[in-house]
C-alpha cells in the first residue's frame, strides 16, 4: 500500500483556530439531553458561518466531543451569538448540574500530517500543501 504523507506551510500569522468542545453527562437528564442534540449541534456547527469542518467523537457512554474548524476566532465569536448556541446553553441554565461542558480554543503554530484528502486545518489552507 502506497500513499503520500504530507504537511501545510501555515501562513505566518493564521487566523483559523481550532474549537475543542466536549459534553460529559453527570445526571439522566443531562445524559438524554445530550444523545438527543448532539447531531443537531454537530449540524448546526457545522453550518455557521466560518466553520469548514466538524468531527465529532464518542469518548464513552456519557461523554462525547466536537472538534472544529473556523477560518477566524471572529466567525466562532459570532456562533456563540447566535440562535444554535443560545439554544443549547438554555438546557444549561435550566439544568446547571446535568452535564460537566468543557471547550478549548486553539491556534495552530505548525502543520500537522496529513495523508489523501486534507482535513482539519489543511482544509482552511489547501494551497500551503507541500
Amino acid at each position: 500500500m502506497s500513499y503520500s504523507i504530507y504537511q501545510i506551510d501555515l501562513p505566518k500569522q493564521p487566523e483559523a483556530v481550532v474549537f475543542v468542545n466536549g459534553f460529559l453527562a453527570r445526571q439522566g437528564v443531562g445524559f438524554f439531553w445530550m444523545w438527543k442534540n448532539l447531531l443537531w449541534i454537530r449540524s448546526a456547527t457545522a453550518k455557521a458561518e466560518g466553520c469548514v469542518q466538524v468531527k465529532a467523537g464518542i469518548c464513552g457512554p456519557n461523554e462525547a466531543i466536537l472538534v472544529s474548524y473556523w477560518r477566524s476566532e471572529d466567525d466562532l465569536k459570532q456562533f456563540f451569538r447566535g440562535e444554535a448556541h443560545r439554544r443549547m446553553m438554555q438546557f444549561v441554565i435550566k439544568n446547571p448540574n446535568s452535564l460537566c461542558l468543557y471547550n478549548e480554543t486553539y491556534r495552530p503554530w505548525h502543520s500537522g500530517k496529513y495523508s489523501h484528502e486534507p482535513q482539519g486545518m489543511a482544509t482552511l489552507y489547501p494551497s500551503f500543501a507541500k
